[in-house]
């Protein structure tokens, strides 16, 4: 056990300097592009400056009671915390760490309140990890007044229950149905817009001048090679991400391991798991895959939404229920009955496309008047937002399945979420009204959840009033028994 004040590994100089360049990367391209090199020296040695004194100032102690970080050059911080506060620890190791037996490792604990870990360690060894999880489960029995032997503590977190690790094709199925590509073109696009910004004005003279002397193939050549080569980074980078992902249910928690260059270790207890989300994009529904994520309160987040961890990236959609029951016991087999479920009626249904319809009009009808006579292209638009309305209508329902599990479904462009949610994880239940949904006999029904260290709403719109208030008396049964 540490005793005394640590500093990192000298690693830690190397991903200080990444850190340091993916925040300055612009200004370091700049002066690059304009031939600044004072101004890019200068930069280089404020930036060594700092990362060596970071390296300086960050010494950790690991003691029985706590671990105690001290770091900061002008404002120095001291941080301890103790083991029966912490939730979850989150370890990340880039592939030149993987010789050294080092990770990075992030902790958090229930005193959490924002998006960023309580504490962090750019490097430490995987001894050390593993003996602040034990301390961590040590001390959770003292709490409990259930005093753990080392053995007995090692038979309960490490005995396996259940395991999954993804085939090939499912993680090629993962990479090939996501959409990330659009991101990466919106990225391209942007740094296009701010070549004049980046490149000196002579370059970009030129390389406007060699554009518009290609022929219109060409241009059409040159457009579809980018959207391929987007395809093609958002396909590597996926793959790169959830390569050999393993999700292993040992004792009270679940643990996933996925990446190649970068392998990820995120632990969740399953007491912790406030909801399970099944996800299915468009074209995800028509292939018959769904991928599963589930909502921690905690920020254990695996980098998708705060609070979101994956469990499975993809799998059957016939065999996801029988899957995740394996994992989480609470989770039905079955799905909802259908006196157990309620969706919107013909005036609901008809409230959707409306909405849908009202935006894409007034998104239409600028373009068709100053942008004619090829504005009126964007027309087309109408029927999309009356497909989308009579989607959602259909695709959005509520129901209540082994009397203690909500079943909410939200449907939205093309694609859909089904969230299952113990009513004990739910945090309140809100009925909404307006003045014209009087009439009509509507109500949207809201559901709020706790999801990493912010609430998540969960909106169920246009229910029938009667429907809404079953669902509402249903929940209010926790508090009046």
């Amino acid at each position: 056990m540490t005793v005394k004040a640590k500093h990192l590994h000298p690693l830690a100089l190397v991903i200080f300097l990444v850190e340091e360049v993916k925040t300055w990367w612009v200004l370091l391209l700049l002066c690059v592009a304009n031939q600044l090199w004072w101004w890019l020296v200068a930069a280089v040695c404020v930036g060594v400056f700092f990362i060596v004194s970071r390296y300086a100032t960050l010494t950790y102690t690991i003691s029985a009671d706590e671990i105690m970080i001290k770091q900061g050059l002008f404002n120095k911080q001291q941080l301890h915390l103790t083991y029966p506060k912490i939730q979850t620890f989150q370890t990340k190791q880039w592939f030149f760490m993987k010789p050294f037996q080092l990770v990075s490792l992030k902790i958090e604990t229930s005193a959490h309140v924002d998006n960023q870990a309580d504490a962090s360690l750019p490097i430490i060894s995987l001894k050390e990890v593993h003996e602040l999880e034990q301390l961590k489960q040590n001390a959770r029995s003292e709490i409990n007044d259930q005093p753990m032997s080392p053995t007995n503590a090692v038979h309960r977190d490490d005995e396996v229950k259940q395991q999954y690790q993804i085939k090939w094709r499912d993680l090629n199925l993962y990479a090939v149905t996501s959409f990330s590509m659009v991101p990466i073109l919106l990225g391209i696009s942007v740094v296009y817009n701010r070549l004049d910004d980046i490149l000196p004005k002579h370059y970009l003279t030129q390389l406007v001048s060699r554009f518009s002397q290609q022929t219109e193939t060409v241009i059409i050549f040159d457009i579809v090679f980018v959207i391929l080569l987007a395809v093609v980074i958002s396909y590597l980078l996926i793959i790169q991400r959830y390569y050999h992902f393993k999700i292993v249910q040992h004792g009270t928690q679940l643990t996933t391991n996925k990446g190649f260059f970068q392998t990820s270790r995120v632990t969740v207890r399953l007491n912790r798991i406030q909801s399970v989300v099944y996800i299915q994009s468009w074209l995800r529904q028509l292939l018959h895959l769904t991928t599963v994520q589930a909502l921690v309160a905690a920020n254990a987040s695996d980098d998708e939404k705060s609070g979101g961890v994956v469990i499975m990236p993809v799998v059957q959609s016939k065999d996801v229920q029988q899957q995740m029951h394996a994992f989480i016991d609470w989770l039905p087999i079955q799905d909802v009955t259908g006196k157990s479920r309620w969706r919107a009626n013909a005036r609901g249904r008809w409230a959707l496309i409306r909405n849908r319809l009202l935006i894409a009009a007034l998104i239409c009808v600028p373009i068709c008047v100053f942008l004619r006579p090829f504005g009126l292209l964007s027309l087309i638009v109408l029927p999309v937002a009356w497909s989308l309305g009579i989607y959602t209508g259909k695709k959005t329902e509520i129901g209540v399945t082994g009397e203690k599990i909500l079943v909410a479904q939200v449907g939205r462009l093309f694609g859909k979420k089904r969230y299952y949610m113990p009513k004990k994880n739910i945090q309140s239940m809100q009925l909404s009204q307006s003045i014209l949904m009087r009439q009509t006999g509507l109500v949207h029904l809201v559901i709020r959840l706790r999801s990493g260290n912010t609430e998540l709403s969960i909106k169920i719109r246009y229910l029938p009033e009667q429907d809404a208030k079953a669902v509402y008396a249903w929940y209010r049964q926790a508090y009046l028994q």
